[in-house]
């Protein structure tokens, strides 16, 4: 895999900082190591940074201190391995109900005034450091809670994530748009894609091509997207996986 991404730059992705007790660790020499695996690596590099009980919009202030404390430690091992992008997850988890609707006149603005305040800082170091943090959607059934939260910061610095396995499942439940039309309407923030495959049952990660995924459309509309964004391959195996891009005529 190694030779495959280093022969035409490709978009990588170093996952480390996700795994439970990873940033508490005595990290370091996985930095190092990377640091050499990738010593003649001329692509685009990113990490996914931690998620497991990360709370952004939690309503306890305590519990926002934390996800910060682990945000920023996760910038911390972007900077170690010169990463220039930093994907987080959505905060948004309640998205309505029928005695309450997720807008801006009820418990979106609440969501969206603890979120801000929570990745201020967060999004101000990644700007000193020259990082992205890309903000990927998970259960949301619709980009627009997304976009009003991006628009709050106005930075370069903080910019949309899609995965198209996600966009997937939420289209199937019939609660969200496909992953195409993400792909549309993140088009002027995008910086960065998932790819990965699923029949929208579950988050599986198939290998493209074994799900149900409209491939031709995704990157249909990726062509007119502006912005470059990192597209990775999130699955078990890449090469198989771009190996059907390319015979899609979807991939070089």
């Amino acid at each position: 895999i190694l030779d495959w991404l280093l022969e035409d730059k490709r978009d990588l992705e170093i996952q480390d900082a996700c795994l439970p007790g990873f940033l508490d660790s005595e990290w370091a020499p996985v930095a190092d190591q990377i640091n050499s695996l990738l010593s003649g690596y001329n692509g685009r590099l990113g990490i996914h940074g931690s998620y497991y009980g990360i709370q952004i919009a939690s309503s306890d202030s305590l519990v926002r201190e934390i996800a910060q404390k682990r945000l920023d430690q996760s910038l911390d091992f972007a900077h170690a391995i010169s990463a220039k992008q930093c994907v987080i997850h959505s905060p948004f988890i309640f998205f309505g109900s029928g005695h309450a609707c997720h807008t801006h006149r009820t418990d979106l603005e609440a969501s969206l005034a603890k979120i801000v305040e929570t990745l201020t800082p967060i999004v101000e170091r990644a700007a000193d450091l020259d990082i992205v943090l890309v903000m990927e959607n998970i259960f949301d059934k619709s980009p627009t809670p997304l976009r009003a939260l991006i628009s709050r910061f106005d930075s370069p610095h903080l910019r949309r994530s899609i995965d198209t396995g996600h966009a997937a499942i939420t289209e199937r439940t019939g609660a969200g748009p496909s992953p195409e039309y993400w792909v549309q309407e993140a088009s002027d923030i995008l910086h960065h894609v998932h790819l990965q495959d699923t029949n929208g049952e579950y988050d599986y990660h198939w290998t493209i091509g074994e799900g149900s995924i409209n491939w031709e459309g995704v990157f249909k509309k990726l062509s007119q997207v502006d912005t470059d964004p990192h597209l990775v391959i999130e699955t078990a195996d890449p090469i198989s996986g771009w190996q059907y891009l390319k015979s899609k005529g979807l991939a070089k």
